[in-house]
């Protein structure tokens, strides 16, 4: 029995087959028809039926302790005999359906702890000697405890051996080079293989101090818990210290890892960077589920500041990539911003500076450079007052934060001072203020040529445009592409519809002015008090109504080009006083400021009465005269060309029945000599309107008598010709009619209800007279002369 017994304990045999072997050598050498052996599971309390794992799969056979008469020889520390159990209710059938008669139980325990029992049953009834009880007692306990722990250390010792073979795995896995994601679901596979689980949960701290799920593993098809297990998890966090717990709804849910777990935490520099969670320990006993030990929670502490390490590594390592991608990605953004910035500065029309809080430039556009007229080296990096002259200086707006727009700075060019029109828009740090501002200007002349575009005059007549072949038109043209030529003031008089603009914009496209804008002011449509604004602008709060970022004059929007002022002899006086300044000077003071604003613009005067009459009664101031009458051009009224009358009827034929969409092509000889005949006080405005009308009521494709007007045939005698007479005799009483209301508004001072009463009519037949004669402006005008 000893030889055989001890050939069986050699062999490398599973604790179950050893021992399962071993019952079989006893049974044959006691003679019993059956033997086993129930080794004792701390666990459950329990006898386990150890079985031969090489046999076909059996059911599970445990006995509890104190059940049976197997389970009270457990319990009890003693040998139980009993050669007839049916006489004994203590006895316990095993589930093999055999019906035997007589049982022995002895309990195997070494060093007082209960090992498991060894149970021989007999079909027969017998009764074991003392010898034999002694043999059980004795020899073969001796070498059932020899075979359960020589198996259990070689369990222990292959269990190590697949310990040390997964750890090393896992060091690998740990040192691997793949990313983040990846080493952590290798961690927790080679970790759930080293210590024998059947899944295992990595959660990792995040910024907000809570654990996020990083990777979860499973051997079997089993679920796991992740709530019940999250919670476990963030103790562990919490505390810093493991958890090992057996057995959690093993029967609420048998299907679910987690009956058994460990967690412990990663730590890493005394900081809790996550947790790692073994479930379910993986036994050879055919058990679903045991408890993990001490020996595991050690191991795996041991091990747990490694993997933080390792982890926090690839973290860093992640982090450190990402970082350089994202500096790469930030760099080429804030190249591709850089140059964005600088396609941007350099294709708007305008002249831009960025300055910081101090003033000190830091960035120009080439048209900055361009209308300073200096390099970049020359700007960058000088203080803008050394540039610009204002007041108040630009660096105390940008030092306040404060912007402006529409403002008129003066520019220290390499050429000079040049007026231009800025808009500042200062940039703002949270924590700091104002901490610099960009100054966009234009030059005078520029927003001169972008106001004319919007509000401007259009440019649409050259010398090829003014019709006439008569000798005095011939003059009039020659002495106007002259004063093209030149920079002088000019002085245009013709009578009312004789083409003074008309000439006015020819000079005007023909002279070095041309790409300049091209204004024009009618002197008499302004209201007197808002003359000089108008010409000159004004600033804000100048007088009330006044806008409030101030407004530019025609002066300033004409710069770099010409200006017409017609009717220029409607100006009052103390405005021709400024503009005899402005001409002198050539600058001007908006009304209600004190900064002289340089301005460079041609000025063409219109008159249709004659200035120098104007001056000698004391309507017009000499001097001024003098500088606007540097070149006088006189154009000649229609009754002096007569040979050009045809021409201007066949273009005005042709335009107004083109725009009327009829077939026009000519007038009738008797309508054309008709028209020869007039005297055409109204000029070329009065020739148009009377072929616009004929054109209209023309019914064939030639103009005849019957088309033109009515009021022209009652202006011509019965005989055909004009009653030139009878109409200069009305002209001449309509003067009289003018210098008899006039001097009536003087003797009265300019007051309509005592100029009324001098002449003994109605103040509202006074009033009616004024305006049929166009004397309803001078009323203000002689008030004020009264009172001045």
């Amino acid at each position: 029995m000893w030889h055989r017994s001890l050939q069986l304990i050699s062999q490398s045999l599973s604790l179950g087959t050893g021992v399962s072997r071993m019952a079989a050598l006893v049974a044959e050498h006691l003679h019993v028809d059956r033997c086993d052996v129930l080794l004792y599971d701390r666990t459950t309390d329990e006898l386990v039926l150890q079985v031969d794992s090489s046999m076909p799969t059996v059911p599970e056979v445990r006995v509890a302790l104190g059940q049976g008469l197997t389970g009270l020889a457990g319990s009890g520390r003693r040998t139980i005999h009993v050669p007839d159990m049916r006489r004994d209710p203590r006895s316990l059938d095993l589930g093999d359906g055999v019906d035997y008669r007589s049982i022995i139980a002895v309990p195997i325990v070494e060093q007082e702890e209960l090992v498991g029992v060894c149970s021989l049953q007999s079909l027969e009834e017998r009764h074991f000697s003392e010898e034999e009880v002694t043999f059980l007692e004795a020899t073969i306990r001796s070498l059932l405890v020899l075979m359960v722990s020589t198996a259990r250390s070689r369990q222990d010792l292959d269990r190590r051996n697949a310990q040390i073979q997964a750890l090393n795995e896992l060091g690998q896995a740990m040192n691997s080079g793949l990313d983040l994601d990846e080493s952590l679901e290798l961690i927790a596979a080679r970790a759930a293989e080293a210590l024998g689980a059947k899944g295992s949960v990595i959660r990792l701290s995040v910024a907000d101090g809570t654990l996020a799920l990083a990777t979860l593993y499973s051997q079997t098809d089993e679920g796991i818990d992740s709530t019940y297990e999250k919670r476990i998890a963030e103790f562990v966090a919490a505390t810093g210290e493991p958890i090992l717990i057996d057995d959690l709804r093993t029967d609420e849910e048998p299907n679910v890892l987690g009956s058994s777990l460990l967690c412990v935490p990663l730590v890493l520099e005394e900081s809790v960077v996550g947790t790692l969670t073994l479930l379910d320990k993986i036994s050879t006993d055919r058990r679903d589920r045991r408890i993990f030990t001490d020996d595991d929670v050690n191991t795996l502490f041991a091990l747990s500041s490694q993997i933080a390490a390792e982890i926090e590594d690839i973290r860093l390592t992640k982090r450190l990539q990402e970082l350089v991608r994202t500096e790469q990605k930030q760099g080429r953004q804030l190249r591709t911003l850089y140059d964005r910035s600088r396609a941007l500065l350099e294709s708007i029309s305008d002249g831009l500076l960025a300055v910081d809080d101090n003033g000190v430039v830091l960035e120009v556009n080439s048209v900055a450079r361009r209308i300073l007229g200096r390099p970049v080296e020359e700007i960058e990096g000088r203080g803008i007052a050394d540039l610009i002259d204002d007041k108040p200086p630009i660096v105390s707006w940008v030092s306040r934060g404060e912007q402006f727009s529409s403002r008129v700075i003066t520019l220290k060019t390499a050429e000079g001072r040049v007026a231009a029109m800025a808009n500042l828009q200062p940039f703002h740090d949270d924590k700091q203020g104002p901490v610099g501002a960009v100054l966009t200007f234009r030059e005078m002349n520029e927003v001169g040529r972008l106001v004319n575009r919007v509000i401007g005059v259009e440019r649409i007549f050259n010398f090829d445009d003014i019709l006439g072949e008569s000798a005095v038109i011939e003059n009039s043209k020659e002495l106007a592409r002259v004063a093209a030529g030149t920079a002088s003031n000019l002085l245009i008089v013709g009578e009312t519809g004789t083409g003074k603009e008309v000439f006015a914009q020819a000079i005007h496209n023909a002279s070095a002015f041309s790409d300049g804008p091209f204004l024009a002011v009618n002197c008499a449509a302004l209201p007197r008090d808002l003359i000089e604004s108008e010409l000159f602008g004004y600033v804000e709060g100048a007088f009330t109504g006044a806008s409030r970022k101030g407004r530019l004059g025609k002066f300033e929007l004409a710069s770099g080009g010409s200006l017409l002022l017609d009717e220029i002899g409607e100006i009052p006086p103390e405005v021709q006083v400024k503009l005899l300044r402005v001409l002198q000077e050539k600058a001007i003071v908006r009304v209600g400021g004190d900064r002289k604003i340089p301005v460079d613009c041609r000025v063409m005067a219109a008159r249709n009465r004659n200035l120098h009459q104007a001056v000698a009664e004391g309507g017009f101031r000499q001097d001024l005269l003098y500088r606007l009458d540097v070149i006088s051009i006189d154009l000649p009224p229609m009754r002096d060309r007569a040979g050009d009358l045809p021409l201007f009827i066949e273009r005005f034929i042709r335009i107004h029945a083109e725009r009327n969409h009829k077939v026009v092509e000519g007038i009738e000889p008797d309508a054309l000599s008709l028209l020869t005949q007039y005297a055409w006080p109204g000029n070329v405005r009065e020739v148009e309107n009377v072929v616009e009308h004929a054109v209209a009521l023309a019914r064939g494709r030639l103009i005849a008598i019957a088309d033109l007007p009515a009021s022209l045939n009652r202006a011509l005698g019965a005989d055909g010709k004009s009653t030139t007479g009878l109409a200069d005799a009305r002209r001449g009483f309509e003067t009289a009619q003018q210098r008899l209301y006039l001097e009536a508004l003087k003797e009265g001072g300019g007051d309509v209800p005592r100029a009324a009463e001098l002449l003994g009519v109605s103040r509202a037949t006074f009033y009616r007279r004024l305006r049929k004669l166009g004397l309803t402006d001078e009323v203000p005008r002689l008030r004020y002369e009264t009172h001045n």
